[in-house]
């Protein structure tokens, strides 16, 4: 499952130093496809002063549901302002602590809000993640490693997807992956993605207006696809888009989609 890690932390403590000290954590979920956020609330209890304090939340979500980081930046402060209200002291604030691939993360996502300030809407997250890995001279196990962390899952269930991987990965992150192994410059990598495009589940957890907009437009995505386009496509797309294929998908797509049309009439 995806990770969160704190990206912004205040510990506050009571103005008697000792009662209920509190942990009030800007959260962030870790993935491919990020920009989720929550804030959590911690507490531990300390009854003298000179006592070490005793955990007794490990911390709860404040919102029920995900935010976006100017919602979850303002639901924290807003916590704070109505802590340090009821006489709680900010001790201190600090980034939390971060794992071996949260740079992975970090280059990924800081990058994704780049294309739409300068215009440019041409750039997808694949081609964030695709740039900000080629610069880095990793070799090919290292760039698995790196994004089974950021999918949560393991290694080797990266590289031999069966139907439990796909259901620990979120479907936004699979949409992004794929794209990014099948073009990969490595066949190391590449393999991997041909694996899953091969994994039944995996291209029903995807929109199917993704995997069309997919075929009228990328030739090896086309090429990847088009096996199981023969013989799933109209539980993969549904008829009218594999009608629409029939005539604006790619070279091997457009000729799936046409037998398909025929056979239904």
């Amino acid at each position: 499952m995806p990770r969160w890690i704190e990206r912004r932390g205040f510990t506050l403590c009571p103005s008697a130093r000792e009662g209920h000290y509190v942990r009030l954590s800007l959260m962030e979920r870790v993935g491919l496809v990020g920009g989720l956020f929550n804030v959590r609330e911690a507490r531990a209890r300390q009854t003298e002063e000179d006592e070490a304090p005793q955990l007794l939340s490990a911390g709860r979500g404040l919102s029920w549901r995900w935010l976006r980081e100017p919602e979850a930046q303002r639901l924290l402060d807003e916590r704070l302002g109505t802590l340090q209200a009821m006489g709680y002291t900010v001790l201190g604030s600090e980034m939390g602590t971060r794992g071996r691939w949260d740079w992975l993360y970090d280059l990924v996502h800081r990058r994704l809000a780049e294309p739409q300030a300068q215009g440019d809407r041409s750039r997808s997250p694949t081609d964030a993640l695709r740039d900000a890995l080629s610069t880095l001279g990793l070799s090919p196990q290292d760039v698995l490693e790196g994004l089974a962390s950021v999918l949560g899952i393991s290694v080797s269930g990266l590289q031999d997807p069966d139907a439990t991987t796909v259901h620990k990965a979120d479907p936004d992150q699979i949409a992004v992956l794929l794209p990014f192994l099948i073009h990969h410059e490595r066949p190391e990598i590449r393999s991997v993605g041909e694996r899953w495009f091969a994994c039944p589940r995996v291209l029903y957890q995807l929109p199917p207006d993704t995997l069309a907009r997919w075929l009228e437009s990328d030739a090896e995505l086309d090429r990847a696809l088009a096996p199981r386009l023969e013989h799933e496509g109209p539980a993969l797309l549904g008829p009218q888009r594999l009608l629409r294929l029939s005539k604006t998908g790619q070279p091997r797509a457009r000729a799936a989609a046409q037998r398909w049309a025929s056979r239904l009439g």
